[in-house]
């Protein structure tokens, strides 16, 4: 059976097209070089994204509670012991050169994967130098903005579900309901973070309905897999008897790797769909 969406191939054809453009374009070669530019860009970004919404009570929490949900719980330690010691030693200086270095780092972790979705489409980067660097930046803009705009939306929107549990008296179920749109609105940021990065990140012209299915492949399989992933550092934790006291780090390392692998397949889907679709069309300079 084809599938319009999936650019008239079967279920079973795109993945061993899939499968073969994964050998083919050194798929976890491309996804170590993600991880490392990721790893380089993750603690600068948060030390602006913190800052900027420092001064909304209730949502530098909200970001982290996120995080520890989508991350493994020796890498989540990671992250919060370096916030804490972060912020109780900030400094104007040290904000400064945090939101220089972050934009110089992020720019730099983006190229990574804009090279790597455009090696997916096999596509050259035909844009100037410039543009792609504006790019990149633009993307990481767009992203801390869906990320702020959610912890935003669920922080606010804590005190005004309870305000109506208490109005109406059914506390337990508006509860329950709006925990539920709580995770939804977090997925539902995944989800529009993923997709525009696979639509603007290669140097390809595409329609949104391309991108669907590596869309909703990378965040279903992103989340499963942290999970999972979650689980077997909890009860098998063989790590520390090899790594010891680095063994959190290699698990943060381990984490972004996956989350570089997940990106990667899934901009493969979507470059499968556009090109049996005959729909790959060179961006214009």
């Amino acid at each position: 059976m084809n599938f319009a969406i999936l650019g008239g191939l079967t279920l079973k054809e795109l993945a061993l097209k899939t499968w073969s453009a994964i050998g083919k374009h050194n798929c976890l070669g491309r996804a170590a070089e993600l991880a490392f530019y990721f790893t380089l860009a993750l603690f600068p970004l948060l030390i602006v994204l913190l800052n900027v919404i420092s001064f909304m009570p209730g949502v530098q929490e909200t970001i982290l509670f996120w995080l520890s949900r989508l991350m493994p719980p020796d890498a989540t330690r990671i992250v919060e012991t370096w916030v804490q010691d972060v912020f109780a030693n900030r400094s104007g200086g040290l904000i400064s050169f945090g939101l220089i270095f972050s934009l110089w780092a992020a720019s730099t972790g983006m190229g990574a994967l804009i090279a790597a979705l455009n090696s997916a489409y096999e596509v050259a980067e035909g844009r100037p130098f410039w543009k792609t660097q504006l790019l990149a930046l633009g993307l990481i803009i767009a992203l801390c903005l869906l990320v702020i705009g959610g912890a935003v939306l669920i922080t606010f929107g804590d005190p005004m579900a309870s305000g109506v549990a208490n109005l109406v008296g059914y506390q337990k179920t508006i509860g329950t309901i709006w925990l539920v749109i709580h995770y939804l609105t977090g997925l539902a940021m995944l989800v529009i973070g993923m997709a525009v990065i696979y639509v603007f990140a290669p140097n390809v012209r595409q329609s949104w309905t391309w991108i669907v299915p590596g869309t909703l492949f990378a965040v279903v399989t992103f989340v499963s897999a942290s999970y999972l992933f979650s689980l077997y550092i909890r009860y098998a934790p063989s790590y520390n008897a090899i790594y010891g006291s680095l063994g959190a780090v290699i698990v943060l390392m381990l984490w972004l790797y996956l989350m570089g692998l997940i990106t990667y397949i899934g901009g493969e889907i979507n470059s499968q769909i556009a090109s049996a679709a005959r729909k790959r069309v060179v961006r214009e300079v």
